[in-house]
């Protein structure tokens, strides 16, 4: 319960960071708690799914590469759910092919980055998408 009433109290924006790799998840996760955001993890497509129900992200950093359901699923999956679609999405992905960002983009991310990508870039993009959703 004293989790549950921190959480109602934490006024924070939330980024749900949805990553397998450790070496993503955790230097993502401590760069964006540096920035004042709260920071939720979750390490495949089914675990993504339950932390947007639990946490009610602002925003979600989605890997495309999951186990169990893949990022393009899981966008698919939150932007079809009248409750999720207007989350916005950034797919964080090594794949940087046209037509990977394109088929992102087209099933509702909101941003596509490729990974390697800049931390300064990505929390730019972040900045950005947030003052357009008026978060």
């Amino acid at each position: 319960m004293e989790k549950r009433l921190g959480r109602l109290t934490d006024t924070r924006t939330k980024i749900l960071v949805v990553d397998d790799e450790p070496d993503t998840l955790i230097p993502l996760t401590r760069a964006l708690e540096g920035e004042n955001y709260t920071v939720v993890g979750a390490v495949d497509g089914a675990d993504a799914l339950e932390k947007v129900r639990d946490e009610t992200p602002d925003l979600i950093l989605l890997d495309l590469m999951l186990p169990k359901l893949n990022g393009y699923e899981v966008c698919m999956k939150l932007k079809e759910d009248p409750i999720t679609r207007q989350t916005p999405i950034i797919m964080l992905s090594a794949k940087g092919e046209i037509k990977d960002k394109v088929l992102g983009i087209e099933i509702g991310a909101d941003d596509y980055v490729t990974k390697p990508f800049d931390l300064i870039e990505l929390k730019a993009r972040i900045r950005a998408l947030l003052r357009r959703t008026g978060v």
